[in-house]
Parts: structure tokens; sequence; C-alpha cells
């Protein structure tokens, strides 16, 4: 957000999709890294929370629909901030509304509640919102950083003495 905010102020159109960039690198790192302690280590997480094995075999099973929806969440929250760092915040707060609550819950609650999956099927509707909030704030953000006006050159100033 701010160093997109400060592009923005500079005038900068580069550096508005230079620091968009660069932040989805570090997104896609660090939720590779989260993704990855989940798949791998999802039985070790949930031994630190429970020692009752029901719950235990299913909240490990969740991590790893969890370790699924990293990547789509990190994209859009990153968007979303770069968005706000252009102060695009009314479309964006109705696109993930639409996601999430016009896509996310309906998919959770058909798969989850109408097909019989339970909580996994809620678990996969969470990641199609998400999924379906990444791509459209992603799409905004990429559309919008190509029609900020770009600053060309400063005006000179000149001081005269006028004595």
């Amino acid at each position: 957000t701010v160093r997109v905010g400060h592009a923005l102020g500079r005038g900068d159109r580069d550096g508005i999709r230079r620091a968009y960039f660069a932040g989805l690198v570090l997104v896609l790192g660090t939720q590779a890294l989260s993704a990855l302690v989940m798949l791998f280590g999802n039985h070790a997480i949930v031994a630190l929370y429970t020692g009752d094995v029901v719950v235990g075999t299913l909240a490990a099973a969740l991590l790893l629909y969890a370790a699924l929806f990293q990547f789509p969440d990190g994209i859009q929250v990153l968007s979303s901030g770069a968005l706000r760092g252009l102060n695009d915040t009314r479309v964006p707060m109705w696109l993930a509304a639409l996601a999430y609550w016009g896509i996310g819950m309906p998919v959770g609650a058909g798969l989850g509640l109408a097909l019989g999956w339970g909580p996994q099927g809620m678990w996969l509707g969470l990641t199609a919102g998400l999924s379906v909030a990444a791509y459209l704030l992603c799409r905004r953000f990429l559309r919008s950083s190509r029609n900020v006006p770009m600053v060309t050159s400063t005006p000179s100033v000149t001081v005269t003495d006028a004595a």
C-alpha cells in the first residue's frame, strides 16, 4: 500500500507496478513456505492444540485445505493493498463481497451441506471465493495501474532577485 501510494504520488507508473510485483514475489515465497509447513507438518501443528484423536484427524485434514488457499489468499490481500495505495477502495470492496458471499459461501454451503462433504466442502468453498477475489482484484490492479497518469518532468522554478 505504502510503496504503491508513494509511486502514485510521484506519478511513477513503473514504480507502482514494480512495487506490486516485488510484493508478489514476497507473497509467493511466504505463502509457499506457509503451505509447505501445513502440508508436511499438519499433524505436528494439530498436536500442539489437541490430543483428541477424532478432532486431531479432522484438523490435520483441514490443514491440507488451508495449505491450498494460501496462494489465492496472499494474492487477494496483496492486490487489495495495492489498490488501496491507488486510492481505489470502493470497487475492490464490492468485488471481494461478490467473491466471498456470492461465490465462496454458496459453493461452500453447496459442497459442505447439500452434497454432504462437511467441513472439507466449506474449505473448498472458501478457497473458491478467495481464488475469485484474487483474480478480480489482481485484474483490477493491473488495469488500473496502466491508467495512472505519468509525470514526465517537474516544472523548474527560478528564483530571481527583484532588487
